[in-house]
């Protein structure tokens, strides 16, 4: 079973090497779709697989394999997965059936889209597994590289502008990166004499107070601009518009957590004393964040453009929890990365479908689709209720317990109540702008030229019932991921290197 994690994040690149090599005449597509289809399938099962067999008591890595790649630096090809990263894991593996399977209608140049779908969700698995730095920097390179071919060739609009700027930020966070993963090894090499770029040795190194923050900023602004953490999110209502809803709902679902598993992964256990100065910094950027993506949603018209600015806010929740570096925050982080995806791709999907349909995204064009779409309008309510955080379903869970985590941050200390309501302003002005989205397209009196519109087909239906079930599931028993998530969220909490304030009061440190 050593080998299965390698098998899960390399099929689909393989996959994509085998589509871009086949000849395809006369516009035959069959072939491309059907090996795009069973190597996402099989990569989604073998990601259940390692959920059925994780062990959700051990906080460690589990499904480690390590092979020497490049000797004279000691840099190994070496993955595994925590209770962190496996939800991580399985969201993208499911996110990359669906985006293959909502792929089907691309018209343009099918093959290649297929192969950078399959090579863009094998570099965001790669990051999730990587347990060596300079590995988990390479798949952070190798997500780049489809994501732009995507939006500039696939993507519509000023896709020029919007792949410049997603590059431009992208390779200044990479680059900023990198320094840091040399500079933390150099350290590491000066204090101990050995070589190494394993990421839990890393950790374990206790940085020097006078060039921590340097070291925390090369770190930072890579994991901020992909998230992105405000004000380093300009790139995404471009990038977002522009690009086409398959790859999107990877994009969008699963690229965007590597930046706040970077931030769980690195930054917290490595730059303590960096993060007790400038937490409360970063959680106000957050926070302001959550307030600005949704009321610039609010007065959005385009579907995806409101979508899009409503997932600034709702990453800047996972960003906040992040920084509130205690156990309910950083779990309901995790959480919330998985139940974004989820809700995030399903209203991508449904905008996708809507525009099929009816040839516009604009919403004052969407008027009585209740009648002749009434699977659409169930599913699409349900959807709707989820991203509003309505008790019951998943994105309640989420923001209940970063809500919680705030409140009780030794970080924030005096600031907790004014984060916790300008969270409170979001969630309202979420209200306003789903339920005006939800009820301008569905529930207004039914115009004739509407009438003749078709609802769901199997194939939209099997797109959207995952995320269906997921959000129930998830609401009524988050249980079964929070198990999974806690030992490995306990045990970045409690290294060595834990904050002295959280020493004296552990209850903050670790509470459920």
């Amino acid at each position: 079973m050593d080998f299965i994690l390698t098998g899960i994040v390399f099929l689909p690149l393989i996959a994509a090497i085998v589509i871009m090599m086949m000849k395809v005449t006369g516009g035959n597509n069959g072939k491309v779709i059907g090996i795009a289809n069973v190597a996402s399938l099989l990569t989604f099962g073998g990601a259940i697989t390692l959920l059925v067999m994780f062990d959700s008591h051990h906080h460690g890595m589990q499904f480690v394999q390590s092979v020497e790649w490049v000797s004279m630096l000691h840099i190994y090809y070496k993955v595994g997965i925590d209770g962190i990263s496996l939800w991580l894991v399985v969201l993208t593996a499911m996110l990359g059936v669906l985006a293959v399977y909502f792929s089907r209608d691309q018209k343009k140049n099918l093959q290649y889209f297929l192969a950078l779908i399959l090579i863009l969700e094998s570099g965001t698995l790669g990051v999730f597994v990587a347990m060596d730095s300079i590995l988990f920097y390479v798949f952070w390179e190798v997500m780049l590289v489809p994501a732009y071919f995507l939006i500039g060739f696939w993507g519509e609009g000023n896709k020029v502008y919007a792949t410049t700027k997603f590059v431009i930020y992208t390779l200044v966070g990479s680059l900023l990166m990198l320094v840091g993963i040399i500079w933390v090894t150099v350290v590491h090499y000066e204090l101990t004499q050995t070589l190494t770029f394993d990421i839990p040795t890393l950790l374990q190194t206790q940085m020097p107070a006078d060039i921590q923050f340097y070291m925390f900023v090369c770190f930072f602004m890579a994991f901020a601009i992909k998230i992105p953490i405000f004000p380093f999110h300009s790139w995404l209502p471009h990038a977002y518009v522009s690009c086409p809803i398959p790859a999107l709902i990877l994009i969008t679902g699963a690229m965007s957590k590597a930046g706040a598993y970077g931030l769980i992964r690195f930054c917290l256990p490595l730059f303590p004393e960096t993060i007790a100065d400038w937490g409360l910094w970063i959680g106000t950027a957050a926070a302001g964040g959550i307030v600005y993506g949704a009321w610039i949603a609010v007065a959005q018209k385009d579907l995806k453009a409101l979508v899009a600015y409503s997932s600034i806010s709702h990453l800047g929740f996972i960003a906040l929890g992040i920084f509130a570096f205690n156990g309910q925050g950083v779990e309901g982080s995790v959480l919330q990365m998985v139940n974004h995806g989820i809700i995030a791709s399903a209203l991508f999907i449904i905008v996708g479908i809507l525009e099929k349909r009816l040839g516009t995204r604009q919403l004052d064009k969407f008027r009585g689709l209740k009648k002749p779409m009434p699977v659409l309008y169930a599913m699409f309510m349900l959807i709707t209720l989820a991203a509003l955080g309505l008790p019951g379903l998943n994105g309640f869970v989420g923001e209940f317990l970063i809500l919680m985590g705030v409140w009780g941050s030794h970080l924030f200390a005096g600031m907790s109540g004014l984060f916790v309501l300008a969270a409170g302003l979001a969630i309202v002005f979420a209200s306003i702008y789903m339920l005006f989205m939800f009820q301008g397209a569905m529930q207004e009196p039914v115009e004739e030229m509407r009438a003749s519109v078709k609802d769901l087909d199997r194939k939209e239906i099997g797109l959207l019932v995952p995320a269906c079930i997921l959000v129930v599931m998830i609401g009524l028993y988050p249980k079964g991921i929070v198990d999974r998530v806690s030992p490995a969220v306990d045990h970045v909490l409690h290294m060595e290197k834990k904050f002295k304030s959280l020493d004296a009061d552990s209850g903050h440190g670790g509470g459920h």
